[in-house]
C-alpha cells in the first residue's frame, strides 16, 4: 500500500473515529498529521507544523474574542430585545424576523451565538401557536446562513481554505448566496407547516398570543409590553466597533486591500478590555478555543496530503471521470452527509482542497461557483438533531412537541443531504458550465 494511500485512510479514519468515539476531530487530526507525516512521509516536524494555518486561527481568535465581549457586555441580547420589539405579537412575521435576527447574531463570529435565540423562538412558536417544526427549521436555517458569513468561523474557514488553495472566491457573493438558498429553505418550511393558516390569523387580528415570557442567557424577553433598557455607554461602544470592524472589512475587500480581519478584530477588543478589564477576562471563556483546534488540525492534515501527492492523484481520477458534474455532486452529496454526524468545519476543510482538481483549467468545473455549492451542501443538513444545531433546537421546544420535532428535523435533515447538492449545483453551477 502507497504512502499517499495510506495517508487518505487516515483522513477517512478521523472522521470515522471522531465521530463513533466522540474524540475531538481537530485533536486527532492533529497527532494524525504527526503520525502520517513524520512516520509515513518521513517528514520533520517542522515540515508537518509549516502547515498550520496561523492566519486563519488569528482571525477565528480575534474575532469570537471581540464578539464574546459583546456577548459579556449584553450588547447582543439588546440588539435582540430592540428587534423583537419591531415584530410584536404580528405572528406571521414572527418565524421570519426570528429568523432574520438569529442571521444577524450567527454573523457575529461564532454562528453558535445564534443558539441564544433558539429558546426565545421556540417558546414564542409554542405561545403563538406556531408549528414548532417551521421555527425549528427557520432557527436551523439562520445558524447556518450567518455561519457563511466573512465574519463568523465557518465563512472565514471557508475563505482560508479557497486561498491556500489559490482558488477564485468572493467572501460577500459566498454570504449572499447563503442566505438567498436558506430564504427559500425558511419559504419551503413556512407554507409547508402552516404559515397560511398564520397569515389569515394575522389578518383576521387573532394572533394567539399568551403574552408568556422566554428568557435566554442573561436577559428576558415578552411578548407583552416590558421596561426598555437603556443602552450603556459600553454596549454603545461594542456596537460602533462591530460596524467599523464589519464595514471596514467589506470596503478593504473591494478595495482589493490585503488584511488580516482577525487582527484588527483583536486589536480593538484589547481596546475594549483596557476599558473593562472584567469584560475582558470573562470573554477569554467564549473564545472558540474548539473550533480553533478544529481547524488547525484539518488544515495542517489536508497540508501532509497535499505535499505527498494525494491531492494530486485525486485530481487524476477526477478527470478521468468522463462527466465532472457527477463528480461534483457526489463531492457534495458526501460532505452533507459527513456533515449531518460531524464537523461543518472539518468536512468543508477537508474537502475544498480534494475538490480543487475539478476547478482548475482541465478539470470541467473551473469557471463555477461549486465552492459556493459545495459550502452551501454542507451546512443546509445541520437541521438533522444529530448534531449541535438540530440537538439545540429539539431540546429548546416544549416537551409534548419534541418527539414529533425530533422526528421531522431527522427527516428534513437527511432529505437535504440529496435535496441540497441538487438545488446548489444546478443554480452555481450548472448555468456556466456552458458558458
Amino acid at each position: 500500500m502507497t504512502a499517499e494511500i495510506i495517508a487518505l485512510i487516515g483522513l477517512a479514519a478521523v472522521f470515522a473515529i471522531s465521530s463513533l468515539r466522540n474524540v475531538h476531530m481537530g485533536a486527532l487530526a492533529l497527532v494524525a498529521a504527526f503520525v502520517v507525516g513524520i512516520g509515513v512521509v518521513g517528514e520533520g516536524l517542522d515540515d508537518v507544523l509549516g502547515g498550520f494555518p496561523v492566519d486563519a486561527l488569528v482571525i477565528l481568535l480575534g474575532i469570537t474574542y471581540l464578539f464574546g465581549i459583546a456577548r459579556e457586555t449584553g450588547t447582543i441580547d439588546w440588539l435582540v430585545d430592540r428587534s423583537l420589539e419591531f415584530i410584536g405579537d404580528r405572528v406571521a412575521l414572527l418565524p421570519w424576523g426570528l429568523w432574520l435576527i438569529a442571521t444577524a447574531v450567527a454573523c457575529l463570529g461564532t454562528s453558535h451565538a445564534a443558539f441564544a435565540v433558539v429558546p426565545i423562538a421556540m417558546s414564542l412558536a409554542h405561545s403563538h401557536r406556531i408549528n414548532s417544526t417551521m421555527m425549528g427549521i427557520a432557527m436551523s436555517s439562520a445558524i447556518v446562513g450567518g455561519a457563511l458569513a466573512p465574519t463568523s468561523i465557518v465563512g472565514i474557514t471557508v475563505q482560508t481554505v479557497a486561498s491556500s488553495a489559490d482558488l477564485p472566491y468572493n467572501a460577500g457573493l459566498m454570504f449572499a448566496l447563503s442566505v438567498g438558498v436558506n430564504a427559500l429553505v425558511v419559504a419551503a418550511a413556512f407554507f409547508m407547516f402552516g404559515g397560511r393558516e398564520l397569515i389569515a390569523r394575522s389578518r383576521g387580528g387573532r394572533d394567539g398570543s399568551t403574552g408568556s415570557a422566554s428568557s435566554t442567557g442573561g436577559g428576558a424577553v415578552q411578548t407583552a409590553t416590558k421596561t426598555r433598557t437603556r443602552l450603556s455607554a459600553l454596549q454603545a461602544t461594542v456596537i460602533v466597533s462591530i460596524l467599523v470592524l464589519i464595514g471596514g472589512f467589506f470596503l478593504l475587500t473591494q478595495l482589493d486591500v490585503d488584511v488580516n480581519l482577525g487582527v484588527v478584530a483583536l486589536t480593538i477588543a484589547v481596546i475594549i478590555a483596557l476599558i473593562d478589564p472584567g469584560v475582558g477576562r470573562k470573554a477569554i471563556g467564549r473564545v472558540d478555543w474548539s473550533t480553533i483546534l478544529l481547524l488547525g488540525g484539518i488544515i495542517t492534515y489536508v497540508e501532509v496530503l497535499t505535499r505527498l501527492g494525494a491531492i494530486d492523484q485525486l485530481g487524476e481520477a477526477a478527470r478521468s471521470v468522463s462527466q465532472p458534474l457527477v463528480a461534483a455532486f457526489v463531492i457534495c452529496v458526501i460532505a452533507a452527509l459527513v456533515s449531518a454526524f460531524a464537523s461543518t468545519i472539518g468536512i468543508i476543510g477537508a474537502l475544498i482542497p480534494l475538490a480543487v482538481p475539478l476547478l482548475i483549467p482541465g478539470g470541467g468545473l473551473e469557471t463555477t461557483g461549486f465552492i459556493y455549492a459545495l459550502a452551501i451542501s454542507a451546512s443546509l443538513v445541520d437541521c438533522a438533531p444529530f448534531g449541535t444545531t438540530g440537538a439545540t433546537i429539539v431540546a429548546s421546544t416544549v416537551e409534548e412537541d419534541r418527539p414529533r420535532v425530533n422526528r421531522n428535523l431527522t427527516i428534513w435533515g437527511l432529505s437535504m443531504v440529496v435535496i441540497g447538492p441538487v438545488v446548489t449545483l444546478a443554480t452555481m453551477v450548472v448555468p456556466f458550465l456552458w458558458a
